[in-house]
């Protein structure tokens, strides 16, 4: 399990993200009080809504009848009839859909004075309304105060909403208050089967979203003209199931754009109710109107009753009123979260950005972090909507992007100048891989050393002192920048820390900074590979520089002590130890053996799984009384040669009868694998011990009289 030293930096970027997070919330709810959000909001749900269009959804059965230019530009030329047109026209037209079989009709014209034409037309209409029994009229409720007609009283105690369908008192439910109302002209009011008011706000900017279904005026609550109408044409609404938004209005589902409702041009109907009065064909027939609920109004430009939506600014009003009637009769509802849900959310949010933020340092990922939660909220309010919810989205929003910007923000003023010390601090040591590991736990790299068992590495080229005697200061350095570049490469390439050079020396190790399991085995590749690279190169370099270039390596695994060696403000990140001193040894040695890599017990039996070597031999170095076998890279298995596996079996066959104090015998076996350096050092042994055999107590053991 990690220790609580490599926890703490994790930590304490969580709970900087932690204190992001919680501080944006803060924010967002001030700008929530203030009623920040309310305009992005509401456009938002006009996106959503858009995105969300569906006009099949639409009643059928709910119609329009349209007072559109071309009627109004055909009866006036054809007839000479401008605008107000004489109301027996409209008698006409509910004839013809009482001849239909309408369910009920509803005629938002302004009725409120007599007609032009004089009393005569407004009784025919009135008796045309008589003849239906299904026709609704306008009323329009006002805060001003004004002195209320004589009928009026009779009219609205009609069209009062029946006792008990809504709470008691307009306080408890919100209900908007009026002063006055301005209502159609008696013989007409007298005659509708009921009223509603059409007169209703829109949100702050101007857009109509949302409709109070009742009213208080004096003693009455009176009804919106979709719930009168809902409740003629479907036996009654019951309001304690209408969802109702914070401020008491249903909130409109409106299905799509203008022209979502079937429309009707009133100029075709008037037409073919004259042609069914002559005993022609109509243009309309007027069984199309069966069953259904019909509106007439205007859609003419200048008679301006045009009104902004979600889907525009030129939608006609009578449009938003079926929206409103469909909704009531269909029950399909839009249901305004409560703010509980927003308030939760605005903190998931905010928590979620400022801890993913703190904690992610790839840009990668924290792009995909910044990108995700916006659309995941995004995602979640488009889904609420298509279940006819409202989750606001703006607020969340706002939150997410807030607390990734200030936490990122955060990051990089905290963490940015480490990060970049550390990158330009390792760039020459470290490979990008493990540069990156140390960015995520700078502890890592705290001043002060730690015990670790660690691969050391130690290279050095063969006969250096005589090659920089040969070259000038500038070929020197030439030589040995691209050799140390080459080989560098090598070792950072398989995860490797450069300790420093030493001239021509390369000191490396493995498994630290960072926990590397397989360190030994990476360091023998690295080696393996200094090598044949090296051999790659050779020809190059003896053109270029008139030397061949040759090294030597000593590996060996062991504990030392790593970290930052120094002082605060300069320090060196080193390993120190007798892991680091053998492998230095081990170095030197390659060349009593005549081998380019030697590397010690401990890292052959690590590695002896993946990489083929043959013991070499059993010294002791210098300063050292405990003597350490140590062993020949071959390469790794399966990449050996067939010929070099058998000479290196020879070999090991050889050295048993010498250890066996079979001299004369080890001496022509070693003598026998010509061309092998460490066979003719054997060799050379063997002859002398056969000529003069060593004492009874002797052990094999080969002491190191040099560095």
């Amino acid at each position: 399990m990690p220790n609580e030293k490599t926890k703490s930096p994790a930590r304490k970027k969580a709970l900087r993200g932690l204190a992001v997070g919680l501080a944006v919330f803060a924010l967002t709810l001030l700008l929530g009080l203030l009623k920040v959000f309310p305009p992005l909001e509401w456009k938002s749900w006009d996106a959503r809504l858009q995105l969300l269009a569906d006009p099949s959804r639409a009643d059928a059965d709910i119609v329009l009848l349209a007072i559109d230019q071309s009627s109004l530009d055909v009866y006036e030329k054809e007839q000479g009839l401008g605008w107000p047109w004489p109301r027996q026209i409209y008698a006409g037209v509910l004839d013809f859909l009482k001849a239909g079989g309408a369910k009920a009709v509803f005629l938002d014209l302004m009725l409120t004075e007599d007609s032009t034409y004089g009393v005569d037309d407004d009784r025919l209409l009135a008796e045309a309304m008589t003849r239906a029994g299904n026709v609704f009229l306008p009323f329009f409720l006002s805060r001003e105060e004004k002195e209320a007609a004589p009928v009026a009283e009779e009219v609205l105690a009609r069209s009062a909403s029946p006792r008990g369908t809504v709470p008691s008192s307009p306080e408890e439910w919100a209900v908007p208050l009026a002063r006055s109302v301005s209502l159609p002209v008696d013989i007409l009011a007298a005659t509708a089967v009921k009223m509603g008011n059409v007169q209703f706000v829109p949100d702050g900017d101007s857009v109509y979203r949302r409709l109070p279904l009742v009213f208080g005026y004096g003693d009455w609550l009176l009804p919106a003209l979709p719930l009168a109408m809902a409740e003629f044409i479907s036996d009654g609404v019951d309001l304690h199931k209408v969802p109702l938004d914070r401020s008491g209005n249903m909130i409109l589902h409106f299905f799509g754009p203008r022209g979502t409702y079937k429309t009707y041009s009133i100029g075709a109907i008037i037409n073919s109710q004259a042609r069914i009065e002559e005993g022609l064909e109509p243009q309309v027939q007027p069984r199309e109107f069966a069953g259904k609920t019909v509106i007439v109004g205007t859609t003419a430009a200048g008679l301006l009753d045009f009104r902004p939506t979600p889907f525009g600014g030129v939608y006609p009003g009578m449009e938003i009123l079926a929206t409103a009637l469909d909704n009531l009769v269909g029950k399909t509802f839009i249901r305004e979260a409560p703010a509980v849900v927003t308030w939760v959310s605005v903190l998931v949010f905010a928590l979620l950005a400022g801890i993913g933020t703190s904690m992610l340092k790839k840009t990668g990922h924290l792009a995909a972090l910044g990108l995700s939660l916006p659309a995941l909220a995004s995602a979640g309010s488009l889904l609420a909507a298509r279940a006819g919810v409202w989750i606001e989205f703006v607020a969340p929003a706002f939150a997410a992007l807030s607390a990734f910007i200030a936490a990122a923000l955060l990051s990089y003023g905290v963490e940015g100048r480490q990060r970049r010390f550390i990158k330009n601090a390792f760039r020459f040591y470290l490979s990008p891989q493990v540069i990156e590991r140390v960015l995520d736990n700078p502890s890592l790299l705290r001043l002060g050393g730690e015990r670790r068992e660690i691969t050391a590495f130690f290279s050095d080229v063969a006969g250096f002192t005589s090659i920089s005697e040969g070259l000038s200061p500038e070929d020197l350095v030439g030589l040995l920048n691209a050799y140390l570049s080459e080989m560098t490469d090598i070792i950072l390439d398989l995860g490797g820390t450069l300790d420093k050079y030493e001239g021509d020396a390369i000191i490396a190790f493995w498994n630290a900074p960072l926990d590397l399991p397989d360190h030994a085995l990476r360091a023998c590749r690295a080696a393996l590979r200094c090598q044949r690279r090296l051999a790659e190169r050779r020809e190059d370099f003896r053109r270029s520089y008139g030397h061949e270039v040759r090294m030597r390596v000593g590996i060996n695994s062991g504990p030392a002590v790593v970290g930052n060696m120094g002082s605060e403000r300069r320090f060196d990140y080193t390993a120190m130890g007798d892991t680091m001193n053998l492998a230095s040894r081990l170095e030197g040695a390659g060349k009593v053996y005549g081998v380019s890599t030697l590397v010690g017990e401990e890292t052959e039996r690590r590695v002896r799984d993946e990489i083929l070597a043959r013991e070499v031999d059993v010294i002791r170095v210098v300063g050292k009384k405990q003597p350490i076998r140590v062993f020949e890279l071959l390469g790794e298995k399966g990449a050996v040669p067939a010929e070099e596996m058998e000479k290196a079996a020879r070999f090991g066959r050889a050295l048993e009868t010498y250890r066996a104090q079979r001299f004369s015998e080890a001496a022509a076996m070693f003598e026998a694998l010509a061309g092998d350096p460490v066979a003719a050092v054997y060799a050379g042994r063997a002859r002398q011990s056969a000529a003069s055999p060593p004492p009874s107590d002797w052990d094999g053991i080969y002491e190191l009289d040099k560095k």
